[in-house]
Formats: structure tokens, sequence, C-alpha cells
């Protein structure tokens, strides 16, 4: 297989040069006949009026930190900006205490969760996927990027994090009180189901996750599994190439994906023909919480008709960042490419679309799964054609 890795590109601008070329007017002079650059003239102004008529005198490194963060906040979610202390604990993360509480997060106004890992801290407390996290600690994260609010959720072993919540449309925030810890998981479970239908839920994708899904497949085909469900839901990780591995136990070469930079470039994520583990009636499940490898996964099987995509759709986190500092030791995560399905459908905050749509609203009592029980019924309309056929 070709393999495709997020790679991050360290490059160095001067933030200094920057802003006196634009403060000075000789960069706007010079750019204003490219239509590209028209709004810098316009920023020109808007600072010149804030540093003369403002009611007080701004303190300007906040305001020029305001300025970019809203820049980037108007691209992807994963687009960002780091102060110099904030880019410095991104780029030395053990630096930093490590312990958490077993979520995924993005951003989505504030700070929401992705996934949960089974048996966290988290899970413990009650977080459910779809909340959002309108405050860490007291401090509101609707001005909070998801490097930053991930952080905030990390620090030392059995230490306490204050959460408010927003769930749904319930009409007041959730106080939370969740302890931290260093969480272990399983990235795959498996379960044989009725009617030797094989379950396969992968929490968190990794290098060894293919690995683990090729074990539980053997397992499960030799209690008698002769179908398959694939649950991609609220699935950590981000890697392509992980998703195309596990993707390729089931589908037998083709393209996974396409990933696409600004200037038209591609490179195509291609599957192993050699590597199929399981080639019976497969059914992959898929929510907002299916994003990067998830949807690697998924577009895998829409492209190959492999079998049917049942939930909602997915997240459309599929781009790649480069890590960029500037010379004032602050930096940018910043979106450089994106990831295609074949056909040309763009994933990046699209999404995928199921085939067959059914939802489980955040309400659903834990026990129930109208997600799962269509994908047993579709598996079972499947193999019943078949052995009529």
């Amino acid at each position: 297989m070709k393999k495709v890795r997020a790679k991050h590109l360290i490059l160095t601008f001067s933030i200094p040069f920057v802003l006196y070329a634009i403060l000075g007017g000789f960069l706007g002079r010079a750019l204003a006949r490219d239509s590209a650059y028209r709004y810098l003239s316009v920023f020109q102004d808007v600072v010149t009026l804030v540093m003369n008529n403002y009611l007080e005198a701004p303190e300007m490194e906040e305001v020029m930190n305001g300025a970019i963060r809203g820049m980037m906040e108007a691209l992807d979610t994963d687009s960002v900006y780091l102060t110099p202390e904030e880019f410095q604990a991104f780029r030395d993360p053990d630096a930093q205490p490590q312990a958490g509480i077993g979520v995924e997060v993005t951003k989505r106004y504030y700070i929401q969760v992705v996934a949960v890992l089974p048996g966290s801290p988290a899970a413990t407390a009650g977080l459910l996927p779809g909340d959002q996290l309108k405050s860490i600690d007291g401090e509101n994260t609707r001005e909070t990027n998801v490097v930053v609010g991930d952080a905030k959720l990390r620090g030392p072993a059995g230490s306490k994090l204050e959460l408010e919540v927003i769930r749904g449309r319930q009409p007041e925030p959730i106080k939370l009180t969740v302890d931290r810890r260093d969480v272990v998981s399983s990235p795959v479970e498996f379960e044989l189901l009725e009617d030797g239908t094989g379950y396969i839920h992968i929490i968190s994708f990794r290098s060894g996750t293919a690995t683990d899904v090729k074990r539980s497949l053997e397992m499960l085909k030799g209690q008698g599994a002769s179908r398959i469900v694939l649950d991609v839901r609220n699935s950590f990780g981000r890697l392509a190439e992980d998703g195309a591995h596990v993707a390729e136990l089931f589908v037998s070469g083709g393209i996974a994906a396409r990933l696409q930079s600004r200037a038209g470039e591609t490179t195509d994520l291609t599957l192993a023909s050699d590597q199929v583990a399981f080639d019976g009636p497969t059914a992959v499940l898929i929510n907002r919480g299916s994003s990067g490898a998830g949807e690697i996964v998924a577009s895998a099987f829409l492209t190959a008709k492999r079998g049917e995509l049942i939930g909602v759709q997915t997240s459309g986190r599929s781009a790649v960042q480069k890590v960029i500092s500037l010379g004032d030791g602050a930096g940018i995560v910043l979106s450089v490419s994106q990831y295609w399905t074949p056909d040309g459908k763009a994933m990046l905050g699209e999404g995928l679309e199921p085939t067959i749509e059914v939802s489980r609203p955040p309400d659903t009592p834990e026990e129930e799964d109208p997600v799962l029980d269509k994908a047993l019924e579709v598996l079972a309309e499947a193999s019943a054609a078949k052995k009529a056929a």
C-alpha cells in the first residue's frame, strides 16, 4: 500500500516584519493592486482606527493575537493560532502533565466531545459524545481552540477537573467533576451477536489497530460468525493510513481516498489486494464522531460498494495539517491538504453520508441501539437473499 502520512513541517516567519510591513503601509500599497490582498488595506485601516480612536490605549499584542485567532477561526476546526506559551506546550507535550479524562474533542462553538473511552474518568462521570464543554475549570471555551481545549483537559494524575456541560436541548448546563488519571484502553472490542453476526467496535485507530481487528475477525469466524458489523462511531484517531489498514481487511485493492493539496497535486491512498481477512456481508456504523481514520474506512467501503454505511453523516475532519513556527515563538497549525473520495466528493467539512440513515438520539437508553438494530436487520436480509439465490 502506498503510504500517506500526516507530516508536521516546521517553517519560520517573522511576525514583527509582517506587522511592520502592514502597519507601515508599504505592503498595503504594493499589494493593493492585487485583488488577493485587497483586504490588507482594510485591515490596516482598522488597526489605525483602533490605535488612534479607541476609548483607551489598546494593548496591541492582545489586539493582534485576537485578530490572528479570528482569522484562523474562520478556517476549519483544526487550523489554529497558538501563542508562544501555547506553542511551546504543543511542541513539547512531555514537559506537561499528561493524565487525561479519556475524551477526544473538536470545536463547534464550544469545545465539544467527539468520543469517550469506555471505562475512562469521562465515562464514569457521565460525559457523552456530543456534549459541549461550556467551561473547563471555570474558563469559558467559546474563544478556546481545539488544541488549547485538549491541553486544558490534561493535568496531574489525581487532580480534579470541573466542567460545565451543555447537553442536547436541556435548558440548563450540567456541572460535572472529573478525576484525571492515566487512561489505558483496548483499541478494539468484539463479541458474537445473534444469528452468527460478529460485532467489532473500533474505539481508537492507531498503528496496531488493524492487527487487533484481524485477530477479532479470526476469533469471531472461529465462533461461527458469517457476517460482520464494523462500528467506527465515536472513534479516536486521525491518521488516514491506520484507517486504510483496517479497510483492506475487508476490501481487496482499489483507492480508499485521494489526498489533494491546494495546488491540485493528488496522492492516492491505495489498499493492498492481499490483506482481506473477511469477505462476507458487512455493515459499517458511522456518526458525527467518525472522523479521520474512521472516515477513510467508510470511504473505502462506499467506493467499493462493499457494504452499507448505516447511521448519520460523519464529521468531515479529514485534512492534513502543517505545524508552522512564527518568529516570536508563536505558531500556527494549518490545514494544507484534504482527503476526497475517489469519485471527487470532498470530505472536509462535509463528511460522508450514510447509505441508510438511522439516528441514535443522546437520550437513548444505553441498552438500546437503533443503528445496530438496523445493521442486524440489513445483514440478515442480505444473508437470506444470498441463500435464496
